[in-house]
């Protein structure tokens, strides 16, 4: 893709979700720091790119109260932290594709993370990284369907037809993981969301 990153961020501003770049790790982790420092409760939406920056870790040190499915000891906490985190005061997660755009496309399993995304906590922050960035809203939906789920399937281990090469044709719904598409073509509310979009690969 030869488009700017400019063109990146009035494709956002246009839909009311704002944007910022970052060159490293450690400033935009300082930035989320500043971002969320109004709000008590911070709901994680499960993502490889957080867990390689040891988002909920930091947020954390700062005190802030941090839902994290990805800490539960058994089910059923995995469940009251997902609904925790539907009713936190901000929400924390990556995107499984970003259009040039602005469209962000993901993919979900259980619908808590495209849920709270969509409705819920008064902030959104996007971690997005540049392997996740596709030209247009077709390529965002394609990526995620065929990038992203079959490598959190094969993370998750699930043998979905899609995590072994097959197609999607052959999945029944006991191993399916592409149980909720979300396309997110703006926000009602302008400057809920904000992208912070970091130069490097991360994640699906």
């Amino acid at each position: 893709m030869n488009r700017s990153y400019d063109e990146l961020g009035n494709g956002l501003n246009s839909r009311n979700i704002d944007f910022e770049l970052f060159q490293t790790r450690e400033d935009l982790i300082q930035r989320l720091l500043k971002l969320t420092e109004p709000f008590e409760t911070i709901g994680i939406g499960n993502s490889q790119t957080l867990k390689a920056m040891d988002v909920s870790k930091s947020l954390s040190k700062q005190g802030k109260v941090v839902y994290d499915k990805t800490y539960a000891s058994d089910k059923n906490e995995v469940r009251r932290l997902k609904k925790q985190a539907l009713t936190a005061d901000c929400y924390i997660t990556s995107t499984n594709a970003l259009s040039m755009n602005g469209e962000l496309v993901n993919v979900d399993h259980s619908g808590n993370r495209v849920a709270a995304m969509t409705y819920g906590p008064d902030k959104v922050i996007v971690i997005a990284t540049t392997n996740k960035l596709v030209e247009n809203e077709g390529a965002a939906i394609k990526r995620a369907l065929q990038t992203a789920t079959p490598k959190n399937a094969r993370r998750a281990g699930i043998e979905s037809p899609c995590s072994i090469g097959e197609p999607c044709a052959k999945c029944d719904q006991s191993v399916r993981v592409c149980n909720y598409l979300s396309i997110i073509r703006g926000q009602h509310e302008k400057g809920r969301m904000v992208v912070l979009l970091l130069e490097e690969e991360l994640g699906f």
